[in-house]
């Protein structure tokens, strides 16, 4: 997170842009394969340099991390928001509400969302992907963090502090928001947490594919994608990336782990 935070300083400390061409840095005479051993590891390019492009591997790691970590941050936002206040209503008021956002939850989970999220950005506009996916993920993600919520408001909805709030006259937008959601911010901060990976493993999925944050702009997906003609004669290329998505992914894995058993 500090990597990705700090991209423009590490690029300003480099010198290297994330889209710009080193011509210098390739060899054409072995099909565009980096000049030197280990990718074109060298002082200039302390992770190498891309074939054929020569753009510098560094630079478009860190913005690749920014951009899959501002994508997957506000994904979650966007899903924890919109399953928080939903799964409130179907499990504290029960009834014809219960009903409708339960069978909309059972709707959307019952879709093969990785299909529907190719099939949406491939007739997407190119102006802001970064923006539709989003709003493609936290669309598709939001009934995991309802199911959790709805389930927790249930329980707690014949609690004595509800029903006390009652007798004093509380009105039911205060009970929800005043006293039955400060009880389940464990939970939803632990599923938030665990979500993140989810959605930076989903985004660089979808980069891969090549659906998803479209060229010059750096992910990691779209990385992995342009470094699979190239694994053999150039590993290094292949595996920065690789490596980086693995190191996150289970990071944030593990902090979720934590922060369940501190509950």
């Amino acid at each position: 997170m500090l990597m990705a935070l700090g991209a423009p300083l590490i690029t300003a400390l480099t010198g290297q842009s994330p889209t710009e061409f080193h011509p210098e840095a390739i060899d054409p005479a072995l099909g565009g394969l980096p000049k030197g051993p280990w990718g074109g590891i060298s002082a200039e390019h302390p992770l190498g340099v891309e074939p054929a492009t020569g753009r510098d591997v560094l630079a478009r790691v860190v913005w690749g991390a920014r951009l899959s970590l501002l994508i997957s941050l506000l994904a979650t936002l966007l899903a924890t928001t919109i399953g928080t206040v939903l799964g409130l209503v179907a499990g504290f008021q029960g009834g014809w509400a219960d009903m409708v956002i339960g069978r909309l939850m059972d709707l959307l989970m019952s879709f093969p969302s990785l299909i529907f999220m190719i099939a949406l950005m491939s007739v997407a506009p190119d102006g802001n992907r970064e923006l539709m996916l989003v709003a493609v993920l936290g669309l598709f993600g939001w009934p995991y963090i309802g199911r959790i919520v709805r389930g927790q408001a249930m329980a707690l909805a014949g609690r004595e502090f509800v029903e006390a709030a009652r007798v004093l006259g509380a009105t039911r937008r205060a009970i929800l928001f005043r006293e039955v959601l400060p009880n389940l911010t464990g939970p939803i901060l632990v599923v938030a947490t665990l979500s993140i990976p989810g959605y930076i493993a989903t985004e660089a999925g979808l980069s891969f594919l090549g659906v998803g944050v479209r060229p010059p702009t750096p992910s990691w997906g779209q990385m992995i994608a342009s470094a699979v003609p190239w694994y053999a004669a150039d590993p290094v290329y292949f595996l920065v990336p690789g490596l980086f998505l693995l190191v996150t992914v289970l990071a944030f894995n593990v902090v979720g782990d934590a922060l369940g058993d501190l509950r």
